[in-house]
């Protein structure tokens, strides 16, 4: 995990969690994101758990796209990024064109 992006609506916490991988050349590489399946009570525990790795920085080599073909491209301006030492174990229905994650729960 590499951050999270401000909540939207009723939803309490944060809207999605920012998912990335190293690539072959240790490079951190944006994935995309998920928030898809998990209820406020583990939305709030998730966010908790993530506030001592905070940081201003994008820990990312590779930034995400600007644009997408499948939903809305990510605003860099409410993210919140943290150090990338959580790991998330996610399923998905496949790899983008954009070598993003599509349909992440």
């Amino acid at each position: 995990m590499v951050g999270w992006t401000d909540p939207e609506g009723s939803r309490p916490s944060f809207g999605s969690l920012l998912l990335a991988y190293y690539d072959p050349q240790g490079r951190l590489v944006y994935a995309g994101r998920t928030g898809v399946g998990i209820d406020n009570r583990e939305l709030g525990r998730l966010w908790g758990r993530l506030q001592p790795y905070a940081t201003p920085d994008m820990p990312l080599d590779v930034p995400p796209p600007s644009t997408s073909r499948f939903g809305s491209p990510l605003v860099l301006s409410r993210v919140h990024w943290v150090r990338p030492e959580l790991v998330a174990e996610v399923k998905y229905l496949t790899w983008t064109d954009e070598n993003l994650l599509r349909q992440v729960v």
